[in-house]
């Protein structure tokens, strides 16, 4: 179907020993792409199980539902996927992978205690402090909030990112220090700073080391999906990025 797809790494993550990870967007191909064909996430999660040299079946996924629930992963689940936003693992060998189009997706590892994360952080989950939760579990499995690295990937940014005051008032209704997440050049429309609130709640459950890719999923057409982009274009669907993180088994 495809020969590669776009990729992203983050540097610190890069750094870690015995991980692996990736922010992976839209197939590379001279073809015509169509993001709803089922078969097209198929593709591109037994195109990263190849690189990483895993099983398709160790290619661990949730229902992502926008909430700040994270679950603990020991295995391929035994029924269907659970519904959730964030999962932890001290497994080996296991690839914890999140779907976004323009969400933010966040990895976390701490190698030292051999735990790592993954969490889908759209505004909704954020807000409701799926980030918070993902680094308490990984604590739960021996993560030490000091040591854990964090990486926020491609997502929406500000400048793509026009919202009105309803959407603002839910984040100042949490706290009025969540004001300087949003700009207002156009009056009265408002832009918020997703990946910047993602590090700020980082930030905010102990986790010092965090970096942001800084990719904008909107602007990117002809590299990662986006679901807001897909939306102004009149499209019918759209296709999703997939992130990935493993410890090396």
């Amino acid at each position: 179907m495809f020969k590669s797809l776009t990729k992203a790494s983050s540097r610190p993550l890069m750094a870690q020993a015995e991980l692996s990870h990736g922010f992976y967007g839209m197939p590379e191909t001279k073809t015509e792409l169509d993001a709803q064909d089922p078969k097209l996430i198929i593709a591109q999660t037994a195109y990263i199980a190849k690189q990483l040299q895993i099983p398709d079946s160790r290619m661990i996924e949730v229902e992502q539902i926008h909430s700040a629930k994270a679950r603990p992963v020991a295995a391929p689940w035994a029924a269907g996927k659970p519904q959730a936003d964030a999962m932890v693992t001290d497994a080996k060998g296991l690839a914890l992978v999140i779907k976004t189009a323009d969400c933010a997706p966040v990895l976390l590892a701490d190698t030292q205690a051999g735990v790592i994360g993954a969490a889908h952080a759209g505004w909704r989950g954020a807000l409701a402090g799926v980030l918070e939760q993902t680094v308490l579990h990984m604590t739960f499995l021996g993560a030490q909030r000091n040591r854990i690295v964090a990486s926020i990937g491609p997502c929406i940014a500000q400048e793509s990112y026009e919202v009105g005051a309803e959407f603002a008032d839910e984040f100042l209704e949490k706290s009025l220090f969540n004001g300087q997440f949003f700009l207002q050049p156009f009056p009265p429309k408002l832009q918020f700073d997703l990946a910047r609130f993602c590090q700020h709640q980082l930030k905010q459950s102990g986790i010092s080391s965090c970096n942001i890719i800084g990719t904008d999923t909107f602007m990117q057409k002809n590299n990662f999906f986006s679901y807001r982009r897909s939306l102004q274009a009149g499209e019918s669907g759209y296709g999703r990025n997939l992130s990935v993180i493993c410890l090396a088994g």
